[in-house]
């Protein structure tokens, strides 16, 4: 076979280049992405949430949140989701300026002077002030 037939063979044009590829299906345009960038927005946001729980929660670095200092002695006393939730109600119904002062004063606990709610719970606040002091 010489070179004249060979080149007789190869297509003529550049757009008969790809005529004998079987057909791979409908081409994607830009509309067809959408959905991928919906997805890529939503992984974003939530992984954003994750790093700022993250930080939060950090225990590890210093700074100058009352709330953060009240997590952390609650951690250092192994307190439960329960336990936390009376010490934030009893910080509330005291109504001290930094929710740590709660872990200073064994007063606080006393049921004279909290609110109706609170006196109901003094068998748990007195467990809570045996465990704490």
């Amino acid at each position: 076979m010489n070179a004249v037939n060979l080149l007789s063979t190869l297509p003529m044009t550049l757009a008969e280049i790809g005529d004998n590829f079987p057909t791979s299906g409908k081409r994607l345009d830009w509309k067809d992405l959408w959905a991928y960038g919906v997805v890529a927005l939503v992984a974003g946001i939530v992984a954003l949430i994750v790093v700022q729980l993250r930080n939060r929660n950090d225990m590890s670095q210093r700074c100058d949140n009352p709330w953060k200092l009240f997590r952390e002695l609650c951690l250092v006393h192994n307190l439960d989701r329960a336990n936390q939730r009376l010490l934030v109600q009893v910080t509330r119904a005291r109504g001290f300026e930094q929710p740590a002062q709660v872990f200073l004063n064994p007063a606080s606990f006393e049921p004279m002077g909290l609110p109706p709610s609170l006196r109901d719970k003094a068998e748990q606040l007195a467990k809570l002030r045996s465990l704490l002091f």
